[in-house]
C-alpha cells in the first residue's frame, strides 16, 4: 500500500537494520511478525 513506500523514505535503512535485529534476536514476536510482513512487501 501507499504506507509502504512512506516507511522507507521517513525511517529508511534504519528501519531495515531495527528489523533485522529484532527478527535475528526473536525479543518480540509481534514486532518480527509485523516487521517481516512489511519487509516482504517490499522485496
Amino acid at each position: 500500500g501507499y504506507t509502504a513506500t512512506r516507511h522507507q523514505r521517513e525511517v529508511g535503512t534504519g528501519y531495515f537494520d531495527e528489523v533485522s535485529q529484532v527478527i535475528a534476536g526473536g525479543t518480540s514476536s509481534t514486532v518480527a511478525l509485523a516487521g517481516s510482513t512489511e519487509v516482504e512487501q517490499f522485496h
